[in-house]
């Protein structure tokens, strides 16, 4: 049916970008702020070979989880894309889409998928923030390359929070960071409980985590969430011990560290010399080695013929490589622990880590990011 150029859909499902997914002559039409089960209006806005996106306009049956979002910028920042959603079934979401990307990717069925929830709000602790022609904080738009001031920002921790409020609706900020970002825009803070990094004014922020003080790089990379973090770092590291371990794609050393505590040594690899400048001081140890050097190249090397008790992997969303996963396939250490920041690239090498003689232990989904659809994963492969 359709209503003065909008359509009417039934969204079936949510998909990893956050979107409902609904069909129009069976062709996939993405929905941007629709939920599963709703029937909306909507405008075709973009369309493609095989799927088209379009424009909310009217919830006509709205499902029983929406709720009023907190943030009055909501629908134009372009940070958050769920808080429509209430928080529980956010989470179940993201374990449904998880799930889904193994049966459909990886084609493995892995079982019910455990979700741990984290802060719904007032959890984030690096933001990228822009200043606006007239000097006043504020984001990305929806869509756009233009920005939005900012009065606050409900899902940053409350020390990113009061920063913002305290300079609302002024230029004060643009005069307090000039001398740091010249010819820039935007800029990074990263806030802890009680103190807040800018980029140029401080190169190196520190926190702790699980008990632990670590460096980092304030425009380099760094989990975004603390809090979630504290209980992260010991699920990962659960039940590993051994001889020797790999750590590849260290950064900063975050789990090299707390890898050197259950294994006599450790092979950390990252192509970031700056970052590994880091981790070779965040985790220190007579036996400890640490290689500036990409994977695939490492793979090639003599060192990375030796034999581990156990790989632990952090890739970016592009996962393993052809190269390293044939690394994997070719060397088999016996227990893979694989961190992941994307649920389809996770899947693929799920698929051809259990095709090269694995079996899944385990996976888990932790909601890093809520309010958004961002997924962060900890799987883990035994070797049969």
């Amino acid at each position: 049916m359709e209503s003065g150029g909008a359509i009417e859909f039934t969204v079936e499902k949510l998909v990893s970008s956050g979107d409902g997914l609904a069909f129009l002559d069976g062709k996939a039409v993405f929905i941007p702020f629709s939920l599963p089960g709703e029937r909306v209006l909507a405008s075709l806005d973009l369309s493609h070979k095989d799927y088209s996106t379009a424009a909310l306009q009217e919830v006509l049956a709205p499902s029983p989880d929406r709720v009023v979002p907190p943030c009055g910028l909501y629908g134009e920042c372009g940070g958050c894309n769920l808080q429509h959603l209430g928080y529980r079934r956010q989470v179940d979401e993201k374990a449904s889409i998880v799930g889904e990307a193994f049966r459909r990717i990886g084609h493995l069925d892995p079982g019910d998928v455990t979700a741990i929830p984290g802060l719904p709000f007032a959890y984030r602790n690096r933001l990228q923030l822009h200043l606006s022609g007239e000097g006043r904080v504020g984001f990305m738009k929806r869509s756009s390359a233009a920005i939005v001031e900012a009065p606050t920002c409900p899902i940053a921790v409350l020390s990113l929070q009061s920063w913002i409020e305290r300079s609302a609706g002024s230029s004060e900020r643009r005069a307090e960071l000039r001398p740091y970002i010249v010819g820039k825009d935007r800029f990074i803070a990263f806030g802890t409980q009680d103190r807040v990094f800018l980029e140029g004014r401080d190169s190196i922020a520190s926190v702790r985590v699980a008990g632990e003080d670590f460096r980092f790089h304030l425009k380099g990379f760094f989990q975004s969430n603390l809090h979630i973090l504290d209980y992260f770092v010991p699920d990962v590291m659960s039940g590993l011990e051994g001889e020797v371990a790999a750590d590849l794609y260290c950064g900063v050393g975050l789990f090299t560290r707390f890898l050197a505590k259950r294994f006599a040594k450790v092979v950390a690899v990252e192509s970031n010399p700056f970052a590994l400048d880091l981790a070779r001081m965040n985790a220190a140890g007579p036996k400890n080695e640490f290689s500036a050097v990409s994977i695939e190249d490492w793979a090639r090397t003599s060192q990375a013929a030796q034999r581990f008790d156990c790989v632990l992997v952090d890739p970016p969303r592009q996962g393993l490589s052809p190269e390293v996963r044939g690394w994997f396939a070719k060397f088999k250490p016996p227990l893979v622990v694989y961190v992941s920041c994307d649920p389809a690239t996770l899947a693929r090498d799920a698929g051809e880590l259990v095709a090269a003689g694995y079996q899944l232990d385990f996976l888990k989904v932790f909601d890093f990011y809520p309010q958004t659809s961002h997924i962060e994963c900890h799987a883990r492969f035994r070797l049969r």
